[in-house]
């Protein structure tokens, strides 16, 4: 293993000589950082240095090294380095007390060399494999997030191409009309001023169609101050042509709200959420609506969702957010869409979600935390 790929110890112990036996022990195989003080250990914490296990003694002055343990795992940065207790303390209590204070495992002194270093390695080998499936875990989770969103620009760019027919009908009879007209020797200014301001005005709206996929297709690089209710409406146009298909009538009532956060993301938990609704509406074949409305409760702002689906069909309403649950066909859902919408609040925009069922349907609720600058 070349000196660079080492993974890092942390020692702390007041006593010299136990320094020097655990450097000579593990100083082949591991990179150390040895400290004779539990203050200078926090102290050199602080520089945020990186740590794949620490070795603590107990018996320290100032502060013991249970405390010690205490403080370093409410360190969000360090909560889940092992740490290993070297320790005189062989009683049932002090062992246990090691463990509720966060440490994994323990070694009494006097310790016996290799057992010392099969602690060392078993506990660095366990954490560095969580790392790697963390790692994993965390870019699953990303491609997840991507395929939800190439998942939505496919639908918008459906949707683009279904507002994109009328306009282009329009140009085109309009000007295959100019044409006619100029053939039969008809054609009067007032015509061609007529024509080319209709074709303005609909090359606009063509233009404006192609912003808003555009808008939507960049990823949320910083936050920016949106209205709600406008930020619903454009989710809502981004379905359209699947609303109007459906027959869905759709209430809009959310209250013009001012809020800061990364626009695209909420826009893709409102569509994640209706699109659901369609899906159960879809299902049962039935006449649908769905309402949005909000309200503002504990210094949040809390958008409210509902659908005359029939509602949830699961004892927990709440587990519909769970990976790969879903009351629909199976075959035909992964039931990837709760769950990641759940994701997105949570991960992306600091807010949460829940579910409940109402007499006709079910109803989903948005909790976006309200910031100091922002007014209702």
């Amino acid at each position: 293993m070349s000196k660079a790929k080492k993974p890092t110890v942390l020692v702390v112990d007041d006593t010299p000589d136990i320094l020097h036996l655990v450097m000579e022990l593990l100083k082949d195989s591991y990179n150390l950082k040895l400290v004779n003080d539990p203050i200078k250990a926090l102290e050199l914490l602080k520089t945020r240095p990186e740590i794949d296990l620490m070795l603590l003694d107990v018996m320290m002055p100032e502060i013991n090294g249970y405390e010690l343990c205490k403080t370093i795992k409410s360190d969000s940065f360090y909560e889940k380095i092992p740490v290993i207790f070297l320790t005189a303390l062989e009683k049932t209590s002090d062992i246990m007390r090691g463990f509720e204070s966060g440490a994994v495992d323990y070694v009494t002194k006097p310790f016996v060399p290799e057992v010392l270093k099969a602690r060392v390695k078993t506990h660095i080998e366990l954490k560095l494999t969580h790392d790697a499936l963390r790692k994993e875990l965390a870019e699953k989770e990303e491609m997840l997030f991507r395929q939800s969103r190439m998942t939505t620009l496919g639908e918008m760019f459906e949707n683009v191409i279904h507002q994109w027919k009328q306009p282009l009908s329009i140009i085109n009879v309009g000007c295959s009309a100019l044409k006619m007209s100029y053939e039969f020797d008809e054609l009067s200014m007032d015509d061609v001023i007529t024509t080319v301001d209709m074709v303005v005005s609909e090359t606009d709206y063509l233009s404006r169609t192609i912003d808003d996929f555009r808008d939507f297709a960049r990823e949320d690089s910083e936050k920016e101050t949106f209205d709600m209710r406008t930020t619903f409406e454009h989710a809502l146009e981004i379905l359209s042509f699947r609303l109007a298909k459906m027959g869905v009538e759709v209430s809009n009532n959310i209250e013009s709200f001012r809020h800061r956060s990364c626009k695209n993301s909420v826009i893709q938990a409102f569509i994640n959420i209706l699109n659901n609704s369609i899906d159960i509406l879809e299902k049962n074949s039935k006449s649908g609506w769905i309402k949005a409305d909000s309200r503002v409760e504990n210094n949040l702002f809390i958008v409210k969702i509902c659908d005359n689906g029939g509602g949830i069909k699961m004892d927990d309403v709440d587990s519909v957010f769970d990976k790969y649950t879903t009351t629909k066909d199976k075959q035909e859902n992964t039931g990837l869409g709760l769950y990641m919408t759940r994701e997105i609040l949570r991960k992306k925009l600091g807010a949460d979600i829940s579910a409940h069922n109402e007499t006709e349907g079910a109803c989903f609720e948005l909790f976006f935390k309200i910031a100091d600058e922002e007014q209702f």
